[in-house]
């Protein structure tokens, strides 16, 4: 007997299951902060497309500032933003606190422009990389698009 009321051999035996199960632990811990942070992202990138749909929506060929190609007939006012750059700038503003400059925006509008009741698609994308590289997973690209109609 040695130390502590345990055998040498006791200690020893222990230290060697901790060597053995440890890197299995660790793993499946990193594994969880993973894909809590890829869920993360992908949930803030859906909620960045959602909100550059709706700007879409509100800023119609009938708001004050609209967003967007014009209906035939329709003369735009002053502040009119043919691309729908603001329509990006809303998405860009929306993502970029978490995600940073990676975020690829395509705002696209339907054939009647951006009159009412026609349609509004933003969708993003956003390549994800891995924090901790224990496991070399290859980039993985998150997707988001939402869909709307424009009111206005």
């Amino acid at each position: 007997m040695t130390g502590a009321g345990q055998p040498a051999s006791s200690r020893g035996q222990a230290l060697v299951e901790f060597v053995l199960v440890a890197p299995v632990f660790f793993l499946l811990i990193f594994a969880v902060i993973e894909g809590g942070r890829f869920i993360l992202y992908y949930e803030t990138l859906s909620n960045a497309t959602r909100e550059g749909a709706r700007y879409a929506i509100v800023h119609g060929s009938n708001s004050f500032c609209p967003s967007g190609p014009m209906p035939p007939g329709i003369n735009p006012p002053g502040c009119y933003d043919p691309s729908g750059a603001n329509v990006v700038q809303r998405v860009e503003d929306m993502a970029f606190g978490l995600l940073g400059t990676g975020v690829a925006v395509t705002p696209t509008w339907g054939p009647l422009g951006n009159g009412r009741e026609a349609e509004v698609r933003v969708a993003a994308t956003y390549t994800y990389q891995t924090l901790i590289p224990l496991v070399p997973l290859p980039a993985i690209t998150i997707s988001a698009e939402s869909t709307l109609v424009i009111n206005n």
